[in-house]
């Protein structure tokens, strides 16, 4: 059975903010922070069970949880990540698919992880996905080299809401050409198509979609109030041609 939205939202809040699911709404998102208490996402199981909720209200029938692993500033490791995960599982009623992987910060330590294949990934057919986030404002030396050394290992490297670094904001064209070349897959916020991060990552985000450019989009959920201020809105924008989002993970639905 699945969480009932007005059991944990007050009824007069639910009918008059939550839009209804939009058609070809999807059936999974990719990047949330929907595990508690683990880093700068959501903080209590409570928060989880309003978000998966929400989550449900708008069509998403599961969800990739992505917490970060960014040494010296979430120091999670895989082990204690899939033990939260499973005391996660163990507190839900069900009815709300959940797959674990991470949101890794593309340092130095990576290279470590990769060669000893310890890292948390999505299995996908015969592919191992990972998400990596760049730095926010400057690139970083070694971040090219990580997606490269995934590859190389035999990952399927996805970079994190592209749209929200700045140095690609201003050189678009030749950000996207050296990420194509390293196999990566690009990943959108969805919320970023509705200003939730400013008005460059949006006219990016709008840009990358009118070329079909990225193969997944994210809630990046955080905070339950993402759901009515960015996530519905911008999953109206997102789903008006009808075609449906991150058709690629559908089979994890099995």
């Amino acid at each position: 059975m699945g969480i009932s939205l007005g059991r944990i939202w007050p009824g007069r809040f639910f009918q008059r903010s939550i839009e209804p699911a939009p058609p070809a709404a999807p059936y999974w998102d990719f990047h949330c922070h929907l595990l508690p208490g683990v880093d700068d996402g959501l903080r209590t199981l409570d928060e989880t069970r309003i978000a998966i909720a929400g989550l449900q209200h708008q069509g998403y029938r599961g969800a990739v949880l992505t917490p970060h692993i960014y040494p010296g500033v979430y120091d999670n490791d895989p082990e204690g990540l899939r033990q939260a995960f499973a005391d996660l599982q163990r507190s839900l009623e069900g009815g709300f698919a959940l797959r674990l992987a991470a949101e890794y910060f593309a340092d130095e330590t990576m290279f470590d992880a990769i060669a000893q294949d310890d890292l948390l990934y999505l299995p996908l057919g015969d592919q191992k996905v990972v998400l990596v986030e760049f730095p926010a404002l400057m690139p970083n030396p070694c971040g090219m080299d990580v997606l490269v050394h995934l590859s190389r290992a035999g990952y399927q490297p996805v970079l994190a809401h592209v749209e929200r670094y700045r140095y690609i904001q201003q050189e678009p064209s030749a950000w996207l050409d050296k990420i194509r070349h390293t196999g990566a897959w690009l990943q959108c916020d969805i919320g970023s198509l509705v200003g939730q991060y400013g008005p460059h990552p949006q006219a990016l985000a709008h840009d990358l979609l009118d070329r079909d450019l990225p193969t997944l989009w994210g809630t990046d959920l955080h905070r339950t109030t993402q759901l009515e201020r960015y996530v519905a809105p911008g999953l109206v924008l997102l789903t008006k041609h009808g075609k449906r989002i991150n058709q690629i993970l559908e089979e994890q639905a099995a």
